[in-house]
């Protein structure tokens, strides 16, 4: 089941991570530094203020809609993320006349975090009743509108504002075409007492997603202050291209982790959410820990092929330490807050992102001055590692979570065997020709996929096995 579903996941934020890949192609070709910069601050105002008034719907969606049973909190859900939109003119003024972004900055800001409310609500819905069929049809479909939208309003003259604009627009349409989908009959009537559990269990959660989002639009805006909006573009493409390639794989395991282990908790009980969980954390590293590790390896050799000549050489600096930074932030965020999901503490989740913060801006006050951009790249990583410290310690005042030191030394072992090699390979190659990339990342994956099976990496084997099995006993049978 796990595994069925992280597939199904994988190929949903695969082809998306694929499409941003695309766009940061593109844009950081098609667009300044600057103005990508503009985009940047765009889209990092755009994820506060939708973490703000919105974190607390989505969240409480998955937290109680996966409970299974019967259970449909759409439309209380609705409700909530309308009310939540009332707050949206005090967020405008905030950002326009409090934070002095120009207007029709801080217009399109303020419109991209409604629609990416819109669009996650929805999402979390279908994640939370486990319809990883439409939740794939519809990532996919707002990744190419996204493309779309975003090269038209380039294209015709409105820089890094039509780039949002276009994102914004993309979240939007997807939402109103998958309506149907994710409000499809019956629904069950608004109800005031799970209303007010969402109040008390997401109040909280808002506060977290707000912190979490100052935490992830930390660098980027603290990068536009204090070297401008040029350094804010170089450094928001770096961070984009890493965020697509590792995103992609983290989130295709953590898509399926949380939902499932809410219903094996309610179901099933602790000891079959520790085994879940166990098993899950396991995946999760083998999937994304060799991403990071490859995507090291070869940054100078991918950005040199993959953005525009403005961007290459700060970003193939940046890419190897950012990569730690997801890394760290794909455990803490994916795995070790289930931990506050499963035991319904969102106070801890915000001491959890206040801790990271304080951390993060620390270090940002010591770093950026003397190392520039490669000290907001550090202190990301720093702040990311404190949060998986902080969190672990944080999960023994909740569900306290299961550790194991095995499936950590299987991974390790099996990502230092597919990088030895891997490196080997990429620094072969002077010339950074697409055909020397090629064989990097495909002997990465071949030896990486012949350890993972020698060594059951994740029960991928045993998995296979079994489907091998499963498949040649229907075909007896017919």
């Amino acid at each position: 089941m796990l595994i069925r579903q992280t597939s199904t996941y994988m190929i949903a934020h695969g082809t998306s991570a694929a499409f941003g890949f695309l766009s940061v192609v593109l844009f950081t070709r098609l667009l300044t530094p600057t103005e990508y910069g503009f985009y940047v601050v765009g889209m990092s105002i755009a994820g506060i203020v939708s973490a703000l008034l919105f974190t607390w719907v989505r969240l409480s969606v998955l937290r109680f809609q996966s409970e299974g049973g019967g259970v449909d909190i759409r439309l209380t859900a609705l409700a909530a993320y309308v009310i939540s939109v009332a707050s949206t003119p005090i967020a405008f003024v905030v950002t326009a006349y409090g934070v002095g972004v120009p207007i029709e900055r801080a217009a399109a800001a303020i419109a991209l975090a409604l629609a990416l409310g819109l669009f996650e609500l929805g999402q979390e819905i279908l994640r939370a009743r486990q319809q990883s069929g439409a939740y794939m049809r519809a990532t996919i479909f707002r990744a190419i509108m996204t493309i779309g939208l975003s090269l038209l309003l380039v294209h015709l003259g409105y820089g890094g504002l039509g780039l949002v604009a276009g994102v914004a627009g993309a979240y939007l349409i997807t939402s109103l075409c998958f309506s149907r989908t994710v409000w499809r009959a019956p629904l069950k009537p608004f109800n005031r007492e799970v209303f007010a559990e969402m109040l008390r269990f997401g109040v909280p959660m808002a506060l977290s997603g707000g912190v979490f989002a100052l935490h992830s639009a930390l660098d980027r805006l603290l990068v536009a202050y204090l070297l401008g909006d040029h350094a804010a573009g170089i450094y928001g493409a770096a961070a984009d291209l890493t965020r697509q390639i590792i995103l992609f794989p983290a989130l295709s395991v953590a898509s399926a982790v949380v939902p499932m282990a809410i219903r094996s908790l309610a179901e099933d009980g602790p000891a079959a959410v520790d085994a879940h969980l166990t098993k899950s954390g396991e995946l999760l590293l083998a999937v994304v820990m060799p991403a990071v590790v490859g995507l090291a390896i070869v940054a100078p050799h991918l950005a040199a092929l993959i953005l525009g000549p403005e961007f290459r050489a700060t970003a193939a600096s940046l890419i190897p330490i950012l990569v730690f930074a997801w890394l760290f932030q794909t455990i803490s965020q994916q795995f070790v807050q289930v931990s506050f999901h499963l035991a319904k503490k969102p106070k801890l989740m915000v001491a959890h992102g206040t801790a990271i913060l304080i951390v993060n801006v620390l270090a940002m006050l010591l770093l950026v001055g003397r190392f520039g951009l490669a000290g907001a790249a550090f202190s990301l990583v720093l702040a990311e590692a404190a949060g998986v410290v902080v969190g672990y310690l944080l999960s023994r005042q909740a569900h306290p979570l299961p550790f194991a030191w095995r499936p950590i030394v299987k991974v390790v072992a099996a990502v230092v065997v597919m990088a030895v090699p891997t490196a080997l390979i990429e620094w072969s190659d002077p010339e950074d020709s697409i055909i020397g990339l090629a064989a990097s990342i495909a002997t990465g994956i071949a030896i990486y996929g012949v350890v993972a099976l020698a060594i059951d990496l994740a029960g991928v084997r045993s998995a296979l096995v079994g489907r091998i099995a499963y498949l040649r006993q229907r075909r007896g049978e017919a």
